[in-house]
């Protein structure tokens, strides 16, 4: 191992110590097999038709790889090298980044910047602010972010989240309780948030 895979996020440091990775990645495969939908959140953001992404926070490339399996181009990128080797392994002819959401900088803007997996409240909480405000910069004018979280007491707000989009130019579409477009009730645990930067 090169890297330490856990530098950048305390939290995600002791989510490492305690999952073993071939498990974790099996884990969508055995969905599949049984005749669950893996893909959920995929199947959520292609009804924004987007034809390019950016795939924030890819771990070993699920999300990503599916949508380009539905003609989306993407790019990939996480800060543990760890899972983004798995990720080239599964898609080598993929465009996979090793960076930290809150600086990374590729240079382009896409029709959607999808943030699944809670890895926002896995950065540690001062950067949280900057590695969301920092996808809401790769989205295009017309574009779209969607991030999905759980809601812990220490993890950050709906309140937050909607705060740090709109410091980016970002307003708020909608929020829901799941990848299925739930409605939220009174005391959610879960929140898919979708975000539009205005076309003009």
């Amino acid at each position: 191992m090169a890297e330490d895979p856990t530098v950048g996020s305390t939290q995600w440091a002791q989510w490492r110590k305690a999952v073993d990775l071939d498990d974790y990645e099996s884990r969508w495969d055995r969905m599949a097999e049984q005749g669950e939908n893996p893909h959920g959140e995929v199947d959520f953001v292609m009804k924004f038709e987007p034809k390019t992404a950016l795939d924030a926070g890819c771990g070993f490339g699920r999300v990503g790889i599916e949508l380009n399996a539905r003609g989306v181009d993407i790019i990939g990128v996480d800060l543990d090298p760890d899972l983004l080797e798995r990720a080239k392994r599964r898609a080598p002819e993929l465009d996979w980044r090793l960076a930290n959401l809150a600086n990374v900088d590729v240079g382009r803007q896409f029709d959607l910047v999808v943030v699944a997996g809670n890895v926002i409240g896995f950065v540690d909480g001062p950067d949280r602010s900057s590695a969301v405000q920092n996808c809401a910069r790769h989205v295009a004018p017309g574009g779209w972010l969607v991030m999905g979280n759980q809601l812990k007491a220490s993890w950050p707000t709906i309140a937050e989240f909607d705060d740090w989009c709109s410091r980016e130019g970002l307003v708020p579409e909608r929020h829901a309780a799941g990848w299925e477009g739930e409605m939220l009730g009174e005391d959610p645990d879960y929140v898919v948030t979708v975000h539009r930067r205005p076309a003009s």
